[in-house]
């Protein structure tokens, strides 16, 4: 599959391997194993039990993981073997002056910036470095809508750069901040976005290029000539960067964000601070599926249903890009969950 379905599906997937879960498996399928699984065999229709939760990954539709409640443990990734490469020069944004309401707490900044960091995810090759720590450096920080704390931080990781993103209340003490999600490799060539979804709005910033814009659509609707249509609103620029808020997507294709000065590509490095409302959905698989009760499920779903070649491998796909507004994808998306539901709790 190619086009604008492809991309939104392996964007998707690029997010999922962010947020894969943590418990260890047999063999080579651990923690950052299954993420780098996911990713490079997005397009695969592959379905494997891992951990307790179904990663699924299909051509036409993506279905999400459920995340366990437990903070990440990355180091579970093997270590990047050491390289005789010169270190990676730093890139613009990071030593531009930190942007955020919090950028002129000169205190503050150098506390977040000591913050311990979990070993950091390659999510091309599966392997964890460590960051050098002199070199964290917070590049963002500010107290956002909807009484949060965020802080972007930065650090080297001799070939490439790393960000890290913290969390807390309003007006939280630096040591009370912890780790929205696991640290990653991050290329500044790409806007990187932060949203948090635990509440029906969501503040939304886009860290990259200073004076860049960009505007956000909530949701796919049908216009009246039941046509599927975008409204896009320009995110308002505070402190440095683009921040809003926007309502909250109902579920992981909702929302698109795009450069406002004619962008027509998606930007799809969104990552969020806590489980959004659609990866609960999935929570409730609590084994491996029983082929006899899904199988038919999601066929009635209008799913193409494919088992094997492996034990517990499965995988499902639709054909042609569905016609549905964000609402009835959601819709949609709950039953999908409630097929695997019915299939992996008996």
């Amino acid at each position: 599959m190619t086009g604008p379905r492809a991309q939104d599906v392996a964007a998707r997937l690029q997010q999922l391997a962010i947020r894969v879960p943590t418990t260890a498996v047999d063999g080579p399928a651990d923690t950052a194993g299954r993420a780098v699984e996911v990713n490079r065999h997005r397009r695969q229709r592959a379905v494997r039990w891992v951990a307790g939760a179904v990663a699924v990954v299909v051509l036409g539709t993506a279905t999400t993981l459920a995340r366990p409640d437990v903070p990440p443990v990355a180091a579970a990734a093997p270590a990047a073997p050491p390289s005789t490469r010169p270190p990676a020069p730093p890139p613009a944004v990071y030593e531009q002056p930190p942007r955020g309401s919090l950028a002129d707490d000169p205190g503050f900044l150098a506390e977040v910036a000591a913050l311990s960091w979990s070993p950091a995810l390659d999510q091309t090759t599966g392997t964890s470095t460590q960051i050098e720590p002199d070199t964290r450096r917070v590049v963002y920080a500010a107290d956002v809508p909807n009484g949060h704390r965020w802080a972007l931080v930065m650090a080297r990781t001799r070939q490439s750069w790393a960000v890290n993103w913290f969390t807390g209340p309003d007006g939280a003490d630096a040591a009370d901040l912890t780790e929205a999600s696991y640290p990653t490799l991050w290329s500044p060539t790409e806007p990187l976005a932060l949203m948090d979804v635990s509440a029906d709005t969501a503040p939304i910033m886009v860290f990259g290029d200073p004076g860049a814009t960009y505007e956000y659509s909530p949701s796919l609707d049908r216009a009246p000539d039941g046509s599927l249509v975008r409204d896009f609103q320009p995110l308002p620029t505070v402190d440095g960067v683009p921040l809003g808020l926007v309502p909250t997507p109902v579920v992981w294709s909702a929302g698109e964000l795009r450069a406002a000065a004619g962008g027509t590509d998606a930007i799809w490095d969104i990552r969020y601070s806590s489980p959004a409302p659609w990866e609960r959905w999935y929570g409730g698989a609590g084994g491996p599926p029983d082929m006899a009760v899904l199988v038919p499920c999601l066929t009635a779903l209008g799913y193409t249903v494919d088992v094997g070649p492996g034990e517990g491998q499965f995988g499902y796909s639709e054909t042609g890009t569905p016609d549905r507004t964000s609402a009835e994808e959601a819709v949609h998306e709950q039953a999908t969950a409630e097929c695997h539901t019915a299939a992996s709790s008996g």
